[in-house]
């Protein structure tokens, strides 16, 4: 189907703005990070400084803590539908372009045989498996709205090539169905909004109320795994493992940790009321931390693997994103996974205002979460490997970064 400059700015526009702010996770690992950051970070720090708005940076399901839930996993291995969406772009693509150099007129086999729009259902689709990998509010609001524009350009498509070629084309469109089969969704429309007169008005509510149950969905996801997130309190501290494993482990490994008298002054001198506890090798630290352990050269003789720590830290772009990513999908589903020491990353939450947040606040909205002590402990013997205060940054700085 031929397209107009305006339609084709506007699909790539729209497809842009959306893979550049959902793609964040690939920019972040890349030597662009420091530009995309230095145009995007602004927008996320000033989205972070009012009640109003820091939802948008949070995120609605888990990225960084591995969670032992159906519904949950399910969630993440639905994932891969961003590159099964991307592939069907292409396979879409083949006899779109195969048909225009053929001159065949309304390309009406392959996908579009039943289809008129495949190439926008595998967009919708790549995007909703992107959406659930960096599951930021702001991704979702952009998500439905590409939607939505999809939806405008298709139906621009087809008032074009109805005018273009009157006859063939309304024989094609009475045959075939715009996006999935049975049209559920304008069949909705009708019976919820048809009453409207106008339907651009029809459709700008249909938008809102989309997006608005969209939100509350998510609002209820995030309420739904913040409940079976691997955790415990004790006392003021909010414990929370990155795997799996009972909370009277993850005691346990804190009382380990607060028979160090530079542990305890410390969180004496200092209103701490969260730790994440994890494997020493936890491939996602960074998303919390970033230093990594000063290990003395007794301890490294001590314990030679310490000295493996960070290994394919420093692997760049397209290596580090796949390699991530495959550590990603091998990991879900599983329990904690042991390794020579433990790690603990206690880590100061302030509200918006800078006060301390209890640890009952440690995962609301809006606060803000910095490390400020990173403890390792040998896991076979509960010794204390190593007590390093830290800078208060991540591997992105003071960015919003996941926190699940």
């Amino acid at each position: 189907m031929p397209e107009q400059p305006g339609s084709k700015l506007l699909i790539v526009g729209t497809t842009f703005a959306y893979l550049l702010i959902g793609l964040e996770v690939l920019f972040m690992i890349t030597p662009f990070a420091l530009f995309f950051y230095s145009v995007y970070g602004p927008i996320l720090k000033w989205f972070a400084s009012s009640p109003a708005t820091a939802w948008l940076n949070e995120f609605f399901l888990p990225h960084m803590i591995f969670v032992d839930d159906p519904l949950l996993i399910g969630l993440s291995y639905l994932q891969a539908l961003f590159a099964i969406g991307l592939l069907l772009f292409l396979a879409g693509a083949i006899p779109l372009y195969y048909g225009r150099l053929r001159k065949k007129g309304v390309v009406s086999f392959g996908p579009y045989a039943r289809l008129r729009h495949p190439q926008y259902l595998s967009l919708a689709l790549s995007g909703f498996g992107l959406m659930l990998y960096w599951p930021r509010f702001l991704v979702l609001i952009f998500y439905v709205t590409m939607l939505f524009v999809y939806y405008l350009l298709a139906r621009n498509e087809e008032w074009r090539m109805k005018r273009e070629q009157p006859g063939s084309y309304q024989e094609y469109m009475d045959r075939t169905w715009m996006f999935v089969p049975g049209e559920p969704g304008g069949k909705l429309f009708r019976l919820l909004l048809g009453w409207i007169p106008s339907k651009g008005l029809g459709l700008l509510a249909l938008y809102l109320v989309t997006l608005g149950l969209s939100v509350l969905a998510a609002l209820g996801l995030r309420a739904y795994t913040l409940d079976r997130l691997p955790q415990a309190t004790s006392g003021d501290m909010h414990l929370v493992s990155v795997y799996p494993r009972p909370a009277d482990q993850l005691q346990q490994l804190y009382g380990q940790a607060l028979e160090s008298a530079e542990v305890r002054d410390f969180l004496q001198a200092n209103r701490i009321s969260l730790a994440y506890l994890m494997p020493g090798d936890f491939f996602l630290t960074g998303l919390l931390l970033k230093e990594g352990p000063r290990f003395s050269e007794a301890k490294l003789k001590r314990y030679p693997h310490l000295r493996n720590i960070g290994k394919g830290k420093h692997d760049g772009g397209l290596v580090k994103f796949f390699r991530l990513g495959y550590k990603f999908f091998r990991t879900i589903g599983t329990t904690r996974r042991v390794y020579d020491f433990e790690r603990i990353i206690f880590t100061r939450a302030s509200e918006i205002d800078g006060s301390p947040a209890s640890s009952e606040r440690a995962f609301a909205i809006g606060v803000v979460r910095n490390p400020a002590l990173v403890v390792d402990i040998d896991f076979e013997t509960g010794e204390i490997v190593s007590v390093q205060a830290v800078s208060g940054q991540h591997s992105w700085g003071e960015l919003p970064m996941p926190v699940l």
